[in-house]
């Protein structure tokens, strides 16, 4: 095993920050899809998980959030790229960022994000579909030498469900989950309308070690719904909001929340028994230093 649930018995571990807004800021193109910069730029991808390994995360991510072969389908252009090469390359380039970082007691978390298709009455995707996909993605992960699952931005709990089986089936290392949730009157609910109640009943019933929340709201949105996720589960818990909300800026989106302020928020998280807190979308390494000198400070 690879001491992760070990660790967060005794600290609050800190996840890494946003990919894309690093990758757009190293050059991007539009539409252009993020995952296949493993295959085409591996330096600026190593040169992303140094600076958040040096800015204090104690988990890096791979690039791999679309990387199910159904996602890479729909959004590499001229044909996907095998699955399992993309997804093995990808392992392997955060795995030499943390070997030539030298540092122990950092983790390598193999994200997988959402197909990006939806179940009925929304879609038409199957169980059988998503189960493949996944398993396909995960068996791959699994190779290239990850430490941990993040399953992560899941918007409907039975994909997450087929996302955790999936992982199962390959591998018995620690499986996070995180869905992503908005704030409606009546509470917090994933757009097909799973609540937090129903997501820690599932998830963990399901063999998740760790769940929790990403994306879609901003840090001070994301303060209550820590509060109330730890109402309902004693399992570890992983929250990683965005920078804030995006304005959208010639086509792109631009977050305007600062690394302090940002912080304020997810230590109110920690002080509610978050035990792992990280960003999304919008945050970059100066959030996470951020973070890392707010951890230490405890």
């Amino acid at each position: 095993m690879s001491g992760f649930l070990e660790a967060l018995k005794e600290k609050v571990l800190l996840f890494d920050g946003g990919m894309g807004s690093m990758l757009i800021a190293a050059g991007l193109g539009e539409g252009e899809a993020p995952d296949e910069w493993s295959l085409r730029n591996p330096e600026a991808l190593v040169a992303i998980h140094t600076k958040y390994l040096e800015a204090g995360a104690d988990v890096i991510q791979t690039n791999t959030f679309g990387a199910t072969p159904i996602k890479l389908a729909a959004s590499c252009r001229g044909g996907a790229p095998d699955t399992a090469e993309l997804n093995i390359r990808a392992a392997e380039i955060a795995r030499r960022a943390l070997d030539e970082y030298m540092l122990g007691g950092r983790f390598l978390a193999g994200d997988i994000g959402p197909t990006g298709e939806f179940f009925p009455p929304m879609g038409t995707l199957g169980v059988d579909a998503a189960g493949k996909a996944f398993r396909e993605q995960a068996a791959a992960l699994e190779k290239g030498g990850v430490d941990i699952f993040l399953i992560e931005t899941m918007y409907d709990i039975r994909e997450a469900v087929e996302a955790i089986r999936a992982v199962k089936e390959v591998s018995d290392k620690p499986v996070v989950c995180e869905l992503t949730l908005d704030r409606k009157k009546k509470g917090y609910f994933t757009i097909v309308g799973d609540s937090p109640a129903k997501a820690a009943e599932i998830l963990v019933a399901e063999g998740a070690d760790v769940i929790g929340a990403n994306c879609s709201i901003t840090s001070g949105e994301m303060v209550e719904l820590a509060a109330e996720m730890r109402s309902l589960t004693d399992v570890p818990l992983l929250f990683q909001p965005n920078a804030g909300l995006p304005e959208f800026t010639e086509g792109r989106a631009v977050y305007r929340q600062e690394p302090e302020d940002f912080a304020d928020d997810v230590m109110k998280m920690v002080a509610s028994g978050a035990n792992a807190v990280g960003g999304c979308c919008g945050t970059t390494p100066d959030f996470i230093k951020a973070l890392r000198n707010r951890i230490d400070r405890m």
